[in-house]
């Protein structure tokens, strides 16, 4: 099924027309009965469901998105506590999230769904991907942690993060929104759908665009991107059950790089690039379809879904400065830029464009798939609340590496790209994995105490071919040649257990106690394992919400996979995993909110904070994570963040909020040198908004409204980064 559902997408035409089809099916029938509410596929449910869950979690809803209209998924997520965020080119399109620890890089080590179907274009061979959702267009957002992350593998360490899609609507409605901002920024955002007896159906665009803040040295150029999705929903109902069709079309062109600053050039210039990077492009496009069966039995519930994800990305990017011989500095940029900041004169001046050197560039070209079934079930016996989930699933990447060269003069100039080159020497390759998983969770209710009890198993065999074949200028992959018995495999068997409890103290008093065991899949190589638990209560009385958790996760093998975005000194073009031995990580969470009443105005009061303490508890010394001692800090997490939201809302349609978001500090390296130090820093936004009528508004958004200069990332290697300049957009919304 799989297969017919791609085929229907390899023609974008054939996208619009079916959207055009969904559409007509039901948006002139002026007296189309009302469907029932269109349930989306959630792991947590509502905010009122939160009271219940034996864990930590968030869900952030649909006006909450609304009020803020964030693009940026590290600002939406900066309202739950217990997460780590690095920004990398300041728009989010590149996220890299950790929850309570994990490690950050790429998010690959949290599981990130879309409707409830995992969308790291292959989550057991290469989690950490480069994509994620589109978050201007994303409905609602909950975040699991805990114990109850063990039902939402494969990631269960720290947790999972659930996107929701727009909900197919009951009546004919939709919506439109434009942004205008500063640096050519453009956001188009539109939606329409609805229901006719027992059809329902949605379409939805947006496309987001800039021309970047960045400039670049000596030669100029583009450093921004244009994001564009398309998705088109289908639904037949008919009585407890109900059949959903979906697909995703996206495309994404960005002029971004890798490559950060020396520390000397950050201080000249925090928002400059290199003009060795002005060739730097990502590239990517995806399609994503699936098909989703839910039935409301007497007995019992089920959602069933189908999948299959499609994923190619191509960021051709600077790789090595070919320039021992006469000037004797070592070739590969993370190097270079580590040399320049020891003081090296040649070094800073090959970066600068003040000696002639060749560049050479890379085409890091991948495609990755992910397809498979999954199903839920659930039912009520007695006081037992029975959970089963089972998934079956094959996913894949494969690398199409080649190479072209440029010229770099002595008065920063670049020449015309040259010399293609094919696969040689670029760890071209396939690997596989092949995974089946299930879960069973109980939730027993006491009264008072509730009592969830979870299961989890994991089955997933490995793959590694490496490729002797060649590319042309296309970049595909003719594979009738196999590299001398480079095939490896490996095979894992993993279960995991839970158990998490609430009790109600009070009608306003939940306390919360839960322990799970959790695990990541490496490739190649044994998972990563930590036993984790936590602590918590959660206050409520209507206008005041208060949640305090302690958490506390125990590594006894830290694992990680070396990538060029790590900042490591080990060699990106291998697959080997790293261990970096037992490391503890244990903090403190806190979220409240309030709400205050005033004469004709309501003031809304939201915060969000984070104390952390983490460290490795042996020595080591690896290629990816460096010379550690005891006692270091583990990279990226920052010992503290705060987000504090305040905001009011007038009878007379005026509306407005102030976010204050502040990050402790953090090394992007264990063994944290000077100039691996990332300092606190703090970011203010505000937000305006005048409603105009019922369905019509206008709204001002001020980002990094000091316009702060501070490094909030050092990758690659030790290569600076300045966060987003002081940013204002504008925007329209029209509900029809």
């Amino acid at each position: 099924m799989n297969k017919v559902l791609n085929r229907i997408i390899e023609d974008k035409s054939a996208l619009f027309l079916i959207g055009a089809l969904v559409v007509s099916s039901f948006a002139f029938n002026a007296n189309a009965a009302d469907a029932s509410d269109i349930e989306s596929v959630t792991i947590i449910g509502s905010k009122d469901d939160l009271k219940d869950l034996a864990g930590s979690g968030a869900v952030i809803s649909n006006q909450d998105l609304e009020k803020a209209m964030d693009t940026d998924i590290a600002k939406v997520l900066s309202a739950v506590p217990g997460m780590y965020m690095r920004t990398e080119e300041g728009y989010g399109l590149r996220p890299n999230i950790s929850i309570r620890g994990t490690a950050i890089e790429r998010s690959g080590k949290v599981t990130i769904m879309e409707d409830g179907v995992l969308v790291a274009p292959s989550p057991y061979t290469s989690s950490a991907a480069y994509y994620f959702p589109t978050t201007g267009r994303i409905h609602s957002v909950e975040v699991l942690k805990g114990p109850a992350a063990v039902s939402q593998g494969p990631q269960t360490i720290g947790g999972a993060i659930n996107l929701i899609s727009t909900p197919i609507p009951e009546v004919n409605s939709g919506k439109f929104i434009q942004e205008l901002g500063e640096n050519g920024m453009t956001r188009t955002h539109a939606y329409y759908g609805g229901t006719s007896g027992n059809f329902g159906g949605l379409v939805e665009i947006h496309d987001h665009a800039s021309d970047g803040f960045d400039s670049i040295a000596n030669v100029g150029g583009d450093t921004g991107f244009d994001k564009s999705d398309v998705v088109i929903k289908a639904r037949y109902e008919s009585g407890n059950h109900s059949l959903t069709f979906k697909m995703v079309d996206l495309d994404e062109t960005s002029n971004q790089s890798y490559v950060g600053l020396s520390q000397a050039s950050f201080r000249a210039s925090p928002r400059m690039r290199y003009g060795a990077t002005a060739y730097d492009k990502m590239m990517n496009d995806g399609e994503q379809t699936s098909l989703t069966y839910v039935g409301d039995f007497d007995n019992f519930d089920i959602v069933f879904t189908s999948w299959q994800n499609d994923y190619h990305r191509d960021w051709f990017k600077v790789s090595d400065f070919n320039n021992d011989s006469e000037h004797g500095e070592r070739d590969d940029i993370n190097e270079l830029i580590s040399d320049a900041n020891n003081g090296s004169a040649n070094a800073q001046a090959i970066l600068d464009g003040q000696l002639a050197v060749e560049i050479e560039y890379k085409h890091n070209n991948r495609f990755y798939t992910n397809e498979g079934y999954q199903f839920n079930i659930s039912t009520q016996m007695g006081i037992h609340a029975l959970t089963f989930g089972y998934r079956d699933m094959e996913d894949s990447e494969s690398r199409v590496q080649a190479h072209e060269y440029a010229d770099q003069a002595a008065d920063g100039s670049l020449s015309a790209l040259y010399g293609y080159v094919g696969l040689n020497n670029s760890n071209n390759r396939l690997r596989e994995s092949n995974a089946t998983s299930y879960y069973l969770e109980d939730t027993m209710d006491f009264g008072k105490l509730a009592v969830t009890v979870g299961y989890r198993s994991e089955d997933y065999d490995q793959r590694h071919r490496r490729w002797s074949d060649r590319a042309g200028p296309n970049l595909t992959l003719v594979r009738t040649g196999e590299a001398d018995n480079r095939d490896t495999f490996a095979t894992n068997d993993h279960t995991t257990s839970s158990f998490g409890a609430t009790y109600e103290l009070n009608d306003n008093v939940v306390l919360v106690a839960g322990f799970h065991e959790g695990m990541t899949p490496m490739f190649g190589a044994e998972p990563e394992k930590a036993d984790n638990m936590e602590l918590g209560m959660r206050y409520s009385d209507g206008t005041t919400n208060v949640e305090a958790f302690y958490f506390l996760s125990e590594y006894s093998n830290l694992s990680a996979e070396c990538t060029l975005v790590s900042g490591a000194s080990c060699d990106a073009n291998e697959s080997a995993v790293f261990s970096g031995g037992a490391a503890d990580v244990s903090g403190l969470e806190i979220s409240a909110s309030w709400i205050l009443e005033g004469e004709g105005v309501t003031y809304p009061i939201a915060l969000s904070y984070t104390s952390t303490d983490s460290e490795f508890q042996n020595s080591s010394d690896s290629d990816y994570f460096g010379t550690v001692a005891a006692g270091d800090e583990l990279p990226y997490i920052s010992d503290s963040s705060m987000s504090l939201v305040a905001g009011f809302v007038a009878d007379s349609g005026l509306s407005g909020n102030v976010r204050l978001i502040d990050i402790g500090d953090s090394c992007s390296l264990a063994a944290c040198g000077t100039y691996n130090v990332i300092e606190s820093h703090t970011i203010i936004d505000i937000n305006l908004r005048q409603a105009l009528n019922d369905a019509m508004d206008v709204y001002l958004i001020i980002e990094n409204i000091t316009d702060d200069e501070n490094i909030i990332s050092r990758a690659p290697s030790e290569g600076a980064r300045s966060q987003k300049p002081r940013t204002m957009k504008v925007g329209f919304s029209y509900k029809f």
